[in-house]
Parts: C-alpha cells; sequence; structure tokens
C-alpha cells in the first residue's frame, strides 16, 4: 500500500472528546485510534478484523522499502464506501476515509488532498480463504471514469503470514527481520522490470495488527505503531490552511493524526462531541 502512496494510517479517553472535526477531516490523539478508526463489520472473515499499521519504510521490522509514505494504520470498516463482496471476494478502500489514517504534517495534508482530488483508492481481490489479496490501486476520476494500474505493470499482494512456532511476540532485542516474522502480513511489491533486477525486483516490507477483532490493542505492535505516529506529528496550521485543512484545537497538539470524514461519519461525531 504505502509504495504507491510514496511515489505519487490511552483507553481512559474517548476519541469523540479528544478530536476536533474540522471540514472535511477529523483529528484526533493517535492513542485513541482504536475508537475512530471503523470497525468491520461481524461478519467479515476474520482476518479482515481490526486495525492493521504498514511499517513501510522499517520503523519497527525489516523492510526492503527506503522511504515511508505519510499514512500510518487502516482498518477494513469503511462501508458506506463499499461493503466486501462475499461472492467476488473484492472489497475497495478508500484512502481519504474515515478508515485510512495520516499523519499530522506537511506531506500529510498533501498526500490526502492531492490523492484525495484523484480519487484514490485500493481494490482488495482476496482468495478463497482471505490469506492472500491481490492489491490495485485505482483512481476514480468521476466522469472521466475509474482507472486501475494493470497488474503487469506494477504488482502489489498481501500475504498472510504463519510465524514459527514460539517466534512471536519479538524477544526484546530481537533483530528486525526476526520482528517481521510476527507481522501479520508480508506486503510484496514487483514490476514489468522485476525479473531484470533480481533480488531487487521484488520488494518486502511488513504490515502488524495493533488492534484485534475484539478491539484490544496487539502488543508490542501497538506501542512501536505509537512511538512512529507520535514521532511524525508536525502540526502546520497555515500549510493546513492552504489546503483547506483546519486543524482545531486538537489538530494543534502534538501526538495527533487525521482521517478523512463522510457527511454521515461527520454528522456522528459532531453530535457526540456536543
Amino acid at each position: 500500500m504505502g509504495v504507491m502512496l510514496g511515489r505519487w494510517c490511552r483507553w481512559a479517553v474517548p476519541a469523540l472528546v479528544l478530536s476536533s472535526v474540522s471540514g472535511e477531516t477529523r483529528f484526533f490523539e493517535n492513542s485513541a485510534v482504536e475508537d475512530v478508526l471503523p470497525k468491520a463489520p461481524a461478519d467479515y472473515p476474520d482476518n479482515l478484523q481490526g486495525i492493521i499499521w504498514m511499517d513501510q519504510g522499517g520503523f519497527f521490522g525489516h523492510s526492503d522499502v527506503p522511504f515511508n509514505a505519510p499514512d500510518l494504520a487502516c482498518s477494513f470498516g469503511d462501508t458506506a464506501f463499499h461493503r466486501l463482496d462475499p461472492d467476488t471476494r473484492v472489497l475497495k478502500v478508500s484512502i481519504t476515509g474515515p478508515a485510512w489514517q495520516w499523519m499530522n504534517k506537511f506531506l500529510g495534508y498533501v498526500g490526502y488532498n492531492l490523492l484525495g482530488v484523484l480519487g484514490f483508492f485500493y481494490e482488495f481481490q482476496w482468495n478463497e480463504d482471505y490469506s492472500v489479496a491481490q492489491t490495485l490501486p485505482g483512481l476514480d476520476l468521476g466522469v472521466l471514469g475509474v482507472y486501475q494500474v494493470p497488474m503487469w505493470l506494477m504488482s502489489f499482494t498481501m500475504v498472510l503470514q504463519t510465524p514459527p512456532e514460539g517466534a512471536c511476540p519479538p524477544a526484546k532485542g530481537a533483530s528486525k527481520k526476526d520482528i517481521a516474522k510476527c507481522a501479520k502480513w508480508d506486503r510484496v511489491s514487483s514490476g514489468f522490470l522485476s525479473p531484470l533486477l533480481g533480488s531487487y525486483g521484488v520488494l518486502h516490507y511488513y504490515v502488524y495488527q495493533i488492534v484485534d477483532k475484539d478491539g484490544k490493542r496487539v502488543q508490542p505492535f501497538y506501542d512501536a505503531f505509537l512511538e512512529w505516529a507520535n514521532q511524525n506529528t508536525d502540526p502546520g496550521p497555515k500549510a493546513a490552511g492552504l489546503l483547506g485543512l483546519e486543524l482545531g484545537k486538537t489538530g494543534l497538539a502534538s501526538g495527533t493524526s487525521f482521517v478523512g470524514l463522510r457527511s454521515d461519519t461527520k454528522s456522528k461525531a459532531s453530535k457526540k462531541e456536543l
């Protein structure tokens, strides 16, 4: 997920109190992510439940990718955008909706706005047991049509990992490669030139489950996510304003991030904050 983006998400305080709803975005404390990102419906497969964190640049575990996109964690709960089709096993996810978390800093504002204008989304095509997904980036340009990157040009997959017995959770001081064995998903990227590039033609980064299907934090992955998210908070109210975003009181604080809102989610959040 993050490879494509890089080239063009305490229990005590409810997120609805901490957040500020400004325009089409909602800023909130990173430690409230499990209260903000929508849960996947109960009838979705277990592998699609909870919240996952994309450790693209290898902050926590191993990664072949030398950079990070300005997004953080995501869920499969944005049913207002698209619901899983149980027959085709296709699920589309908007990266500018309430289920996709962005860093509260300049690159986050730019990424959110640019990709929002382009109608960027991901289409997940799952296999029968939901252990592998072909992930197709797409653009919804309204009257100009919907376009997707062909798999022969760029291929993105997510492969469910089965950790070696006794390997997880990773021991304190474990190497990044050992930590990566405990990730839920192996995110694999390749392209039409991959056969010519040998081992450099296929890139891996790892995706960690930070919140389970019951809304409980999964450690040590949640704390690693939170450390990374907090490090990547650099509120810029002037830059945000130029891009049409209002940070509000919450967005000016450290340790915060944001998601996009639809009219229905905006209304619900506003009512609960009053």
